[in-house]
């Protein structure tokens, strides 16, 4: 082609590239993929339409118009995602945080008598950050199996000034919950203090635990978007043979970290949360797109 790249004419170039490769929001992405190239608002791309791209702003622009045409997801290629308001760095080691998962945050700032909180499986800090920016007095322990994670977290709090009021503890579920004290404890695990005492033991008991746990059936994986199966951690994706293997172990011994009239809040999958209730006295709240998507359990 000739004449210049505008604004405009990318746009609408990758936008048609996009939908043939069948990527959802096909536009937005491009809008998106350019505004980041340019450093830019989206609205600015429309106020200069008729301004011509540089050479260096097309090359790079041309390499991510391929990463996104190979299906890896836009918040990767961006480095970064929003969640309840907060701009939140996202890398392949974490899960992209989801709009569902605000309802969690959202539940849980309906408990303001949360000081103590525990976060399970925390992963880019998502949860724990916002609800950290918005409980000024909470301390909150958050925990992920994957130190790659916790990296990213740790970036994110710092990034929103609440990291003083979160402690990362390297652990899986096993080492987290009330079973693990009766297990030999391996030596200098990450989740073990230099005094020997397990960092999330050492609070006691909480206020409210939150989860965003894998709750994906195995069998389900094959069917996935390209995005989330081939590019997002699966270890924070796969539930098990129901999905429901991660969530059954904390609802089964979370309480234990329970103060009465505490609360566990946790995420499950669609069609999870009635399969759930006939095991455990819980309550149930739907997302925006009217699933049943959280389920509340109140030490009593």
């Amino acid at each position: 082609m000739t004449e210049p790249w505008t604004s405009l004419k990318l746009i609408e170039w990758t936008s048609g590239h996009f939908e043939k490769k069948g990527i959802p929001n096909p536009r937005l992405d491009a809008e998106l993929l350019l505004a980041h190239v340019l450093k830019c608002k989206r609205v600015d791309l429309y106020v200069g339409f008729e301004k011509t791209v540089s050479e260096k702003h097309l090359s790079e622009f041309k390499t991510l118009i391929e990463r996104r045409a190979k299906r890896e997801p836009l918040q990767y290629i961006i480095g970064e995602t929003e969640f309840w308001g907060l701009k939140i760095k996202v890398t392949p080691d974490v899960l992209i945080p989801r709009p569902e998962t605000e309802l969690l945050v959202e539940e849980a700032l309906k408990f303001p008598m949360a000081v103590e909180i525990l976060d399970i499986g925390t992963g880019s800090g998502c949860i724990a950050i916002a609800l950290a920016k918005h409980l000024p007095d909470s301390k909150i322990v958050a925990t992920d199996i994957s130190k790659e994670a916790l990296e990213i977290a740790k970036e994110n709090a710092e990034a929103h000034g609440v990291a003083d009021r979160i402690e990362f503890v390297a652990s899986d579920i096993a080492s987290i919950l009330p079973g693990a004290r009766l297990r030999p404890t391996p030596p200098n695990p990450p989740s073990v203090r230099s005094d020997g005492m397990n960092p999330i033991l050492a609070h006691g008991k909480f206020d409210l635990i939150v989860s965003n746990p894998p709750y994906i059936p195995t069998s389900e994986f094959p069917d996935l978007q390209p995005e989330v199966r081939d590019f997002e951690p699966r270890k924070a994706l796969d539930g098990g043979k129901a999905g429901l293997e991660v969530i059954g172990k904390i609802l089964q011994e979370a309480p234990d970290f329970l103060k009465e009239g505490g609360r566990l809040l946790m995420e499950v999958g669609e069609g999870q949360a009635e399969r759930i209730k006939k095991d455990f006295p819980c309550e149930i709240r739907k997302d925006y797109n009217g699933v049943e998507r959280l389920i509340i359990l109140i030490k009593n």
